[in-house]
């Protein structure tokens, strides 16, 4: 399923800065622009506004590069449509609360019209066209889309395509001038500059080229300040240093490579921050120093989310359960539903504006929730410090490790587990297996960072804002899917561990994230301690595990290995929780692969013993050995894995949440090599 993007007015106004009260509505005035231009631009993956292109981030799409804006105009969107989607899961509201502030009370899906007048939908997340300079790609005009007397005309007339939405150099007479006129596609210029505190901002083309002297960017030969009518063109031609790129000033002549900005004396030169947000059309107060970088580039936006299991933590659902749930219904709704004998109506109206489903929750126990609200809600915790990993996957943990005791639970439709028998031959190193037919993920986003990702300055401080005041609400998605749940014993975990903790080979694991966290941190972050971030072997050796068994099943099964994906439960116990040890293997897309009858069913015992035994003698051997067999971190080496490639364990980053790193075989198996620390499962017979 995908999510429309509708840019604002027919983009003419899209990239306009309005004044902080004010909140440009992206669904007013459509009929009123001439040319009739539609305002559906495109679509993304509801996944894709979480992880690669959400708020604050720029989206390319055919012709035009665009902003997903913050939340005031996605309100604009939810009342265009006149109802809500919201994401049910108290535990994710309660992490987002901690990281971002108390006030947040709901999780909400992206708008979506499900379908037009005409089965074609239309209302989608408003984004505004950003960056707002372009180029003509007839005579390489450089200018701002909105600027006085516009060069460029926004083009979206062709209601079912809108990947046609375009901007046209109408009359454009090419390089020399002396082409018969004709309409060119203008595309996005593509120089940005962005600050630590998550602003961004378009590069300064008329100051750069004029050397930027004056508080104005006065021009020596054109009197007076700069303004829209001076003509720039970007030129461009290959050297043998790479791309030539220069900014030209027709009205006066002056030239400026873009080359002066690489290198170290480029950072001199850089402009100020100016606080732009514009995902936000606000300024704030900030003189830091800028970064200079490409539209597109890799460290523009790094998205902040918080992902959890929804998992039962009794057998039914209690009052504060539901209470939690309909927090986000609004008081004045839930009013009117007050009486006892409403109650089936009330069930009926919750999951019609708000998606929550309470079909198997006792009318009592709705109705003593929506007394508890009236009186005054569920106590607050008043935390204000994140959850650690650890916090967000214990509950999963215990309720995964105890399938009997979830196997008749009253929501099916979230989740659905069943204990299965473990093969005789790994009954000595397993505790439980358990086929989870329904399991349901959900994924809130927070905010973002620009220049460096969240995790390598650890502060939520420099998180950017989706909104101009604290939000109320944050975006969220849901995946549904299916998986299969292996734990291991503690009794043999636990000794093995140990052993490993005293061996040469993990003081070499543990200098090589010493120096990676050292070398990798930015210089603004917050005082890291590596130790405290780097995961124990049982760790390393359950996620090894995990990526043999992924790779195995994609051979076994009829999904791909990036259709895949793990999630580690792997940590020493402490006054706070219980030691854990095992995996989970899901999909979310169980209807988009042919299974060969699922990947459930490779939880059954003898399906489970062959693609285990085929998993770890293939890792018993690489096509790189001996050199990926011998790999240990050393001599100032901080890569953070050892005797693991793309030939044996590596995944896809779909498949693998820890970016590949903490991996060796050499804890899970002994190699064919003088290995020093045995392998956790080198008692498994594999004949």
């Amino acid at each position: 399923m995908t999510d429309p993007i509708s840019a604002p007015d027919g983009a003419q106004d899209a990239g306009s800065f309005v004044a902080a009260a004010e909140v440009l509505d992206p669904f007013a005035h459509l009929d009123e622009i001439k040319p009739k231009n539609h305002s559906r631009i495109g679509s993304v993956r509801p996944t894709a506004l979480l992880y690669t292109g959400g708020i604050g981030a720029t989206v390319d799409l055919p012709h035009v590069a665009v902003m997903p804006q913050g939340l005031e105009t996605w309100d604009l969107a939810y009342k265009k449509l006149g109802k809500v989607f919201q994401v049910s899961e108290p535990r994710l509201v309660e992490a987002v609360k901690a990281q971002i502030g108390r006030q947040v009370i709901e999780l909400r899906r992206p708008p979506r019209e499900e379908t037009g007048p005409d089965g074609y939908s239309t209302i989608g997340v408003p984004a505004a066209v950003f960056p707002r300079w372009l180029r003509c790609t007839g005579c390489d005009l450089l200018a701002p889309f909105d600027g006085e007397g516009g060069s460029f005309t926004f083009i979206n007339t062709i209601r079912r395509r809108p990947d046609k939405a375009r901007f046209l150099h109408k009359g454009c007479k090419g390089r020399r001038g002396t082409s018969k006129p004709r309409d060119n596609v203008a595309v996005p210029a593509r120089y940005l500059v962005a600050c630590l505190d998550g602003h961004l901002d378009e590069f300064p083309y008329w100051g750069w080229v004029h050397q930027a002297h004056g508080g104005g960017w006065t021009c020596d030969k054109t009197p007076g300040v700069m303004n829209p009518r001076t003509l720039l063109r970007m030129l461009e031609w290959r050297s043998n240093l790479g791309p030539e790129v220069h900014i030209h000033c027709v009205t006066c002549g002056e030239r400026r490579s873009m080359r002066e900005l690489t290198g170290t004396a480029g950072v001199q030169r850089m402009p100020q921050c100016r606080g732009r947000h514009p995902h936000l059309g606000t300024f704030e107060d900030c003189n830091a120093e800028t970064k200079f970088m490409l539209l597109g580039a890799a460290n523009q936006w790094f998205p902040a989310t918080v992902s959890l299991l929804v998992v039962p933590e009794s057998a039914d659902l209690t009052v504060n359960d539901v209470a939690a749930r309909l927090q986000g219904i609004p008081p004045e709704q839930r009013a009117i539903f007050s009486q006892p004998g409403m109650i089936p109506g009330f069930k009926l109206f919750a999951q019609a504006s708000a998606g929550l489903d309470l079909a198997d929750v006792p009318d009592d126990v709705v109705s003593e929730a929506l007394d508890l609200l009236a009186s005054g809600g569920i106590p607050d915790t008043g935390r204000t410090t994140p959850y650690t990993p650890i916090e967000l996957r214990a509950p999963e943990w215990r309720t995964l490790v105890r399938p009997n005791d979830f196997a008749k639970h009253a929501r099916q439709s979230d989740f659905r587990i069943r204990e299965v028998d473990i093969p005789a031959s790994l009954t000595d190193v397993l505790k439980t297996v358990a086929a989870v037919d329904r399991l349901k993920k959900v994924n809130a986003f927070v905010g973002f960072t620009r220049v460096d990702s969240f995790d390598r300055i650890d502060d939520v401080a420099r998180l950017a804002p989706i909104s101009r005041k604290r939000p109320r609400w944050v975006p969220a998605t849901e995946d549904h899917g299916e998986g299969i749940f292996v734990r291991l014993r503690e009794e043999v975990v636990g000794p093995w561990e140990e052993q490993i903790l005293a061996s040469g080979l993990w003081e070499a694991h543990r200098e090589a994230h010493r120096l990676n966290v050292r070398r990798r941190t930015s210089a603004s972050a917050a005082e890291i301690d590596p130790d405290a971030r780097l995961e124990p072997p049982r760790f390393w050796a359950v996620h090894t595990l995990a990526h043999l068994i992924i790779r195995q099943m994609a051979m076994d099964s009829g999904y791909g290995s990036a259709s895949l994906t793990e999630r580690i439960y792997a940590w020493r116990g402490n006054e706070d929780h219980e030691p854990a040890a095992g995996l989970l293997i899901s999909t979310t897309s169980p209807d988009s692969e042919g299974t060969l009858g699922g990947l459930v069913e490779l939880s059954s015992p003898d399906r489970l013993w062959r693609l285990t035994q085929r998993a770890l003698h293939k890792a018993s051997r690489c096509s790189s050995d001996p050199v990926c067999a011998h790999r240990a971190p050393a001599n100032g080496e901080d890569f953070l894995h050892g005797a693991a490639c793309h030939f044996c364990t590596f995944n896809s980053e779909t498949s693998c949440e820890n970016a590949n790193r903490f991996l060796d075989r050499r804890f899970l198996r002994r190699l064919n090599i003088n290995q020093e620390v045995s392998g956790l499962l080198d008692a498994v017979d594999l004949e």
